[in-house]
Order: structure tokens, then C-alpha cells, then sequence
């Protein structure tokens, strides 16, 4: 799973029912991509192997992405759609051009691409025409960037039409593939430049390059800082390169694979594939890296990685986690457990203790769930981030049921009186150590929209390090969030802080439901903006039939009536189940900078370098619907007058990146900062009239005040 994966079907749609030929004329145009099938012959027979083309044919000027895109960019996506017993193998990219824009550089295909793949046909083939459909999706670019998805199709055995030979057009697109190459090839770092010591063994195949042609680009992002150029030397047969590095962390890099590439005109350059092992002996020289001798504003600058240790980053993560219990969110399920502590005696101290550490358990081991599964999906190639599945409209959907259901129950409109409803009910709001086991698992489902102070630098100090330390970084946040709760348990003094027992505690309870449906209406408004007006709808019929289940276990019935009561609970319990099936996230294909404010600009890499380029101060924010710490920033320091006319006086340009869906692009800027999370606020400063160059990029603090954005600004 790559991860660039950003499916565009669904908002493009309309785009996908027109017409497929492109217009190749300067104005506005309908596509500016044209995908085809091509076999390198039509017919095929049992246990066959072919190549399959996808032609990708572009307009004057724009242009599509390689497998590693670079610094923006995705790269083409095609998903088959075969007979059983077909295979589809792997992609194979012709060598891409180097694509600059100003201070970003990508990897793509103007005019023309072709991607091969292999077709493997099984032992029996079913009678006559065989049909092969493919989902092609592109992000074709020029000045903008446009998803476009084209579904074709090729038939196959097809009687009349059995003699097609295609071999010569496949050969050629062939040619253009990089070729590999066997030799010693090593890499290291030194002092963030990557060294790579190539000895091929047929040299004769690099008698064209060059130390002014020849470049290294690899197959996996984050290798190297694709703007610099590199340093080559090529001696006696051995090439060697030092390039500028990159974000990524070589720690479980086990191989580096990538292209010896020797540049031509555009769509010539000649590729070589390598795969280059690490040399942990060798040691490299400091080596000045030329920038095309053009001064590259920053972007980006890991302000909080170098300065945060393991231990900083235990104690960041503690404190960032004791915070999380004054979130909305999460304060009335303390609350509530607080609740079953005022019952207790001293004689019962043994009990409260227990139910502490149980609750503790619940807590730590369900971020150490959430914090495996964030690493495996980073393993696995995707760009996530701290609260990634509060992007998915489906678990925010079933979040907003949970709290739904937890404040019906804390109003006091319903106790399910039957076995099957009474589960629920007793995992949480029990006296037994699993009701305070799976309290504690709610917590942490109810805290994860939530960024609090500390947490963003420990997060994402914890996201570039081995498994062992991100993980127990994970369990401190865990064990921060459980603390206050776990000290109530084991100081009988806190406890006699809290008031008696008495008539007020129902009242108290009553009134916790109410922050609990806060909660359940703004969960609903983030789905709103994920997956719009359908979604809502979906969800709060699915609230609908919830109610249903509590007005009917109320139903005091028998006989006939009795079974038909419970068969129709049994059947609106699944309604709501049902409902999410049906939930679609309408605007993940829909990045950041499409997006409309009355106040600020969208973001996009392309805006930030544009603005880099002037001499205007720039304020960035990455938000998220879903991140409550983003809009209470948002409504009290950002968005009001005086802020306003700060920007306006100062001439501030203001950019806000969405990190409600999944956006690659969001997700990399964050993580350039050494953060896997929102928010993150970034001021660049205007560029100095003497010597013509911008401070450094400066990171502001998470918890915002309109008194910082003055202070900041006022430098």
C-alpha cells in the first residue's frame, strides 16, 4: 500500500461521464489526459504471458507523476478489473523527467507515458471474447492540478479481431524502461548528505554520463532534498554521488532502490535501475551541495526533532496526556468514573485501587492498539498522522452513535433490559473491572480528536523512531491520560475532596449527558464535512432507529407480541450498522487548496512557494474539523478583529491547510516539522530589505493566543 494513496473517483464523477478525447488547444480544456489499452496482441491462449500498455496520451505542457512523485504530486494509479484466474503484474515506469517548479522539484511524464504491465493467463480460458477493464487515475498538472479518472477496456479473443500485433509499439515503450544493472553499490550518510559508491560491472553501459548529466533518483520519497543537486565524481569506473538528504530516517532502511539517470531532452533520459546496499563502514567528506546558486526560502525547518530525546519527549507525552482530561470530550467520561469513587469507603480502598489499575489498562493499552496500528500503516508506505481515523467518516460515524448512546443512558431515558442491549451498559457504566477496563477504552476513542500542548513534539518525535521507543512513548500518553484518575484511586485524601454521596450524583450524571451530545452534534458536523448532507442524513436515521430500540425495550409485551418486539429490536439495532455501509467520504479527493475561506487562503505547496518568492510576511495554519484544540484556537486567537487588522497592517499573507480528510500533502508538511498532528501554526517572516533573505520558518505554540500572533508578528 503506497503512501500516496488518495482515491479521486468519487467527487469526479461528472469528470469521468464526459468525454475521454482531449481537445489539445490553449483553451480551458474538458481532460488533458487520454488513457488507452494496448496489448501486444490481441490473442492469447491458456497459460499465456503478455504485456499490457496503459498509453497515457497529455496536452501541450502537462504533465503526470512518476512512482516516486517528488515534492508534490501522486503517481498514476491503475486498478484491473479481470476474469478469475488473471494476474496483473507490477507497473513498470519508463525514467521519468525532472519537473521543477521554483523551490519544489517532481519526477513525471510530459506529452506522452507508457506503463507496462505483465498479463498472466491461467490454465483454461472461457469461450470467445474476453473483456479486461482498468480504473486509471491521474493527477494531471500544469500551472494546476487536475484528478482525473478514466475507466477503459480492451477485449480479448475477440473473433473479429484476432490478428492485431502490437510487439513493436511495446518494445519501444520498453526501451524506455530503466534497465538493471548488477555491480557494488553502496550508500551511506554523513552529516545529512547521502553518499553513494557505484561500481558497475559492465561500464561500458555509463560511457555517456557525465559528472554535469548524470543523477540519482530514487524510488521512495523522502531519500534526498530533490531540489539540491548533487556532487558527482566519476574516477577509474566508480561513480560516486552526494546528495543533499532528505526527511526520511535511514534507520530500517535495509536497501536503497532507485535510477542512475542520464539526462537528455525531455522524455529522453536514459535510466538505470540499481539497488545500493548500506555500507556502515564507509565515511563521508562535508560537501557544499549547489542549489542552482538561487537562495531557497524555507519551507520547512524541523524545528522540534533535534531538540527532543527519548526522555523529553516520556515527559512531553505525560503531561500532554494529564491535559487530555480537560478536553469536552473526555472530562465527563472522568467525570462518570469519578462518580463510582465518591461510593467508596476507606474500608474499600482495595477496590477503588483495582478499579484504577483497570481503568489504567483500558487507557494504555488502547494507545498502544492506536499507536501499532499508526506505525503499521506507516510501515506500509501511507501518510498518516496523530488522529488519522478521525478522517474516515465511518469511525466518526460510529463515535458520534457511541456518544449518542452514552448520553441517552446518562440522562437517564433508558437501562436496556434485556441481555443483549445490557452488554454495552455494563462495559461502561458497571461496578465490575471490566466496565472501568473498557471506560478507559472509551476515553482514549473520545480523546483522539484531541491534540493537547506537549503532545504534537513527543507524537511526532515518537513517529520517526524504532517501534520500541514510539511505542512506549505511546504508553506514557496512555498512562498521562489515566493518571488522574488512577491517583483518585489510590489517595483516599482526593477522594474526600469530592462531595458526599447523595441526590446530587444522579443530577451530576444527568448533566454530563449533556456535554456527552455536544460531543455526538459536533462528530455529526465533522461528518458533514466529509461526506455532506447524505452522510448526516445517514447517521441520524441510524439515531432514529436507536431510539426506536429504547423506546421498544420499554414495551412490556408477551406471547406473539413479545418475539415480534424483540425481532424488530434485534432488526434496528443492525439500522444503524447498515446506515455507515452506506457513508462515503465525498471530499477526501478534494485537496486543501480547492477548498474556499472568507478570511485566509487555501494551502497548497505551490501557493507557499509562490509567496516565498515576494517579500510579504506568511502565516500558515493546518486545522482540522475534527481537532477541537484547532477551533477553539481558531475562534479566540485567529478569527476576530484584531487579528484581522494585524495581518491586514502587516500585510500578512494567511494559508489554511484541511486536514479533515487525508491530504499527502498536509501530512508532509507536518511531518517536516517534526509533527504528526493538528494544529501547527508556521510564520514565516518577511525578507530582510538589506540582504534580501526570510528568517527562519518560526513554529508557534499549539495552544494559540491572539497576544503570541502579536508578539510574533511585531519582531
Amino acid at each position: 500500500m503506497h503512501r500516496k494513496i488518495i482515491y479521486f473517483a468519487v467527487l469526479f464523477m461528472g469528470l469521468v461521464s464526459q468525454s475521454i478525447t482531449p481537445v489539445y488547444a490553449d483553451e480551458e480544456l474538458e481532460r488533458y489526459a487520454e488513457a488507452t489499452i494496448i496489448a501486444e496482441r490481441t490473442a492469447i491462449h491458456p497459460a499465456d504471458e503478455i504485456t499490457l500498455a496503459i498509453n497515457i496520451k497529455l496536452a501541450p505542457h502537462w504533465h503526470v507523476y512518476w512512482k516516486n512523485p517528488g515534492d508534490s504530486g501522486l503517481p498514476v494509479r491503475i486498478e484491473w478489473d479481470v476474469p478469475e484466474g488473471f494476474e496483473i503484474g507490477d507497473i513498470q515506469w519508463p525514467t521519468p523527467d525532472k519537473i521543477s517548479y521554483d523551490i519544489l522539484v517532481n519526477y513525471g511524464y510530459y506529452n506522452q507515458a507508457v506503463l507496462l504491465q505483465t498479463l498472466k493467463t491461467p490454465d483454461t480460458l472461457p469461450e470467445g471474447k474476453i473483456t479486461l477493464t482498468a480504473t486509471v487515475n491521474m493527477l494531471v498538472c500544469n500551472d494546476i492540478c487536475i484528478p482525473e479518472t478514466s475507466t477503459i477496456s480492451i477485449d480479448l479473443n475477440n473473433p473479429d479481431d484476432l490478428d492485431t500485433d502490437n510487439s513493436t509499439l511495446i518494445q519501444d515503450a520498453y526501451s524506455k524502461i530503466a534497465k538493471p544493472i548488477n555491480g557494488a553499490f553502496l550508500y551511506s550518510e554523513n552529516e545529512k548528505i547521502l553518499h553513494l559508491s557505484l561500481t558497475p560491472e559492465d561500464r561500458t553501459l555509463l560511457n555517456e554520463a557525465t559528472a554535469e548529466n548524470l543523477e540519482f533518483f530514487p524510488l521512495d520519497w523522502g531519500i534526498i532534498n530533490h531540489l539540491a543537486m548533487p556532487n558527482v565524481q566519476i574516477e577509474d569506473g566508480v561513480i560516486t554521488i552526494d546528495h543533499e538528504r532528505g526527511d526520511q530516517a535511514f534507520t530500517e532502511i535495509t536497501e536503497m532502490k532507485g535510477l542512475l539517470v542520464i539526462k537528455g531532452e525531455q522524455g529522453q533520459n536514459k535510466g538505470f535501475a540499481i539497488t545500493a546496499l548500506p555500507d556502515k563502514s564507509a565515511t563521508t567528506p562535508t560537501v557544499t551541495i549547489n542549489k542552482n546558486n538561487v537562495e531557497t526560502a524555507p519551507i520547512t525547518k524541523n524545528v522540534r526533532t533535534s531538540k527532543t530525546t527519548w526522555f523529553s519527549a516520556l515527559y512531553l507525552a505525560l503531561f500532554g496526556g494529564i491535559i487530555l482530561n480537560l478536553m469536552p470530550c473526555v472530562f465527563p467520561i472522568l467525570s462518570m468514573k469519578a462518580l463510582s469513587l465518591v461510593k467508596m469507603n476507606d474500608k474499600e480502598n482495595k477496590e477503588a485501587r483495582t478499579h484504577g489499575i483497570a481503568y489504567t489498562l483500558g487507557v494504555v493499552l488502547s494507545f498502544l492498539a492506536i499507536g501499532g496500528i499508526l506505525l503499521i500503516l506507516k510501515e506500509a508506505g501511507t501518510v498518516v498522522g496523530w488522529g488519522f481515523q478521525l478522517q474516515n467518516p465511518i469511525i466518526v460515524g460510529i463515535l458520534a452513535y457511541l456518544l449518542f448512546v452514552i448520553g441517552l443512558n446518562l440522562i437517564g431515558f433508558f437501562e436496556f433490559k434485556s441481555s443483549f442491549g445490557n452488554v454495552g451498559n455494563k462495559l461502561t457504566q458497571g461496578q465490575s473491572l471490566s466496565s472501568s477496563f473498557f471506560t478507559g477504552t472509551l476515553a482514549t476513542v473520545v480523546a483522539t480528536p484531541c491534540t493537547a500542548p506537549f503532545m504534537g513534539a513527543a507524537m511526532g518525535f515518537a513517529l520517526t523512531q524504532p517501534a520500541i521507543v514510539s511505542m512506549s512513548i505511546f504508553a506514557m500518553l496512555g498512562f498521562g491520560l489515566a493518571l488522574p484518575y488512577l491517583v483518585l484511586s489510590y489517595v483516599p485524601q482526593f477522594r474526600r475532596i469530592l462531595p458526599k454521596p447523595g441526590a446530587w450524583m444522579d443530577v451530576f450524571k444527568q448533566f454530563l449527558s449533556f456535554p456527552i451530545f455536544a460531543s455526538s452534534i459536533w462528530l455529526i458536523w465533522v461528518l458533514s464535512q466529509q461526506s455532506g448532507s447524505y452522510g448526516v442524513l445517514l447517521v441520524l436515521l441510524g439515531m432514529l432507529a436507536i431510539a426506536f430500540c429504547v423506546w421498544l425495550s420499554h414495551l412490556k409485551s408477551k406471547g406473539i407480541a413479545r418475539r415480534l418486539t424483540s425481532t424488530l429490536f434485534v432488526l434496528c439495532m443492525f439500522l444503524p450498522i447498515f446506515s455507515l455501509s452506506y457513508i462515503k467520504d465525498t471530499h477526501q479527493n478534494a485537496s486543501s487548496s480547492q477548498k474556499a475561506y472568507s478570511f485566509g487562503e487555501p494551502f497548497s505547496p505551490e501557493k507557499l512557494s509562490e509567496l516565498l518568492e515576494g517579500d510579504a510576511p506568511i502565516f500558515v495554519e493546518m486545522t482540522a474539523a475534527w481537532c477541537i484544540t484547532c477551533k477553539v484556537n481558531h475562534a479566540i486567537a485567529i478569527n476576530i478583529d484584531s487579528t484581522k487588522a494585524l495581518f491586514k497592517d502587516n500585510n500578512v499573507r494567511y494559508l489554511i491547510g484541511d486536514w479533515t480528510s487525508n491530504d499527502d500533502t498536509i501530512t508532509q508538511y507536518l511531518q517536516a516539522f517534526g509533527r504528526n498532528g493538528v494544529p501547527i501554526y508556521v510564520f514565516y517572516g518577511k525578507r530582510d530589505t538589506n540582504t534580501g533573505k526570510r528568517p527562519e520558518a518560526e513554529l508557534l505554540p499549539q495552544v494559540l493566543t491572539a497576544a503570541t500572533l502579536q508578539k510574533t508578528i511585531a519582531k
